[in-house]
């Protein structure tokens, strides 16, 4: 059964990543740009952490108390054993828990992600083939257009200015989508002549 995708806000919450080799490193690279509280514990860490900020690490094996106060979990280890534990441990407590290779002991699993600025999107195949959800991101990622950020914090800047200038919701989605393609014409932020076209309302605002 497919998987539903649901977009959190990561900002601020305390994760905690349970390994100290590539694979939690990996996991770490993709949680870092979303804000989030990374803390990882390992008794070794692989080189790469150390040049990583943003993470605290604990040099020393994981403790039972190391989930205490913790939003999510991560446990990537090749103690099979001690994921198994941890993932019961986090699903007694509520806590959200990703036991990488193991989607049986998951209560939610790591899409293959693009990140263009505002733009988030993930690709889950629901275990089946991670190789798979690799090559059908990365062939999102490339048919992205050019600019991807600069129109998009354009939208998000305009957005509340149409709403609050135009009151009819149906010329409203009309605008949003002239102003969309406009961006898309002009490989980002489009003029003020056009804007000035598409929304005359706002012409008038000085």
């Amino acid at each position: 059964m497919a998987l539903f995708p649901m977009f959190v806000e990561l900002s601020g919450k305390k994760i905690l990543i349970i390994g100290g080799g590539s694979v939690a490193y990996r996991k770490c690279e993709r949680l870092l740009p979303y804000g989030a509280e990374l803390t990882a514990v390992s008794g070794r860490f692989a080189p790469q952490f150390i040049s990583l900020p943003g993470v605290k690490l604990l040099f020393r094996p994981f403790a039972d108390g190391d989930l205490d106060g913790r939003d999510i979990v991560i446990v990537a280890t090749d103690d099979s054993e001690l994921n198994s534990r941890v993932a019961e441990l986090c699903r007694e407590r509520g806590i959200a828990v990703n036991v990488v290779d193991d989607p049986v002991e998951c209560s939610f699993v790591f899409p293959a992600l693009t990140l263009r600025g505002r733009l988030s999107a993930g690709v889950c195949t629901g275990g089946a083939s991670p190789t798979a959800a690799a090559y059908f991101n990365r062939a999102f990622d490339e048919s992205l257009p050019d600019g991807v950020e600069d129109i998009l914090d354009f939208m998000a800047g305009i957005r509340p200015r149409v709403i609050a200038a135009v009151p009819d919701q149906r010329r409203r989605a009309r605008i949003f989508s002239f102003l969309f393609n406009a961006c898309l014409d002009a490989g980002g932020e489009p003029d003020e002549e056009t804007v000035a076209a598409i929304v005359p309302e706002l012409a008038d605002e000085a």
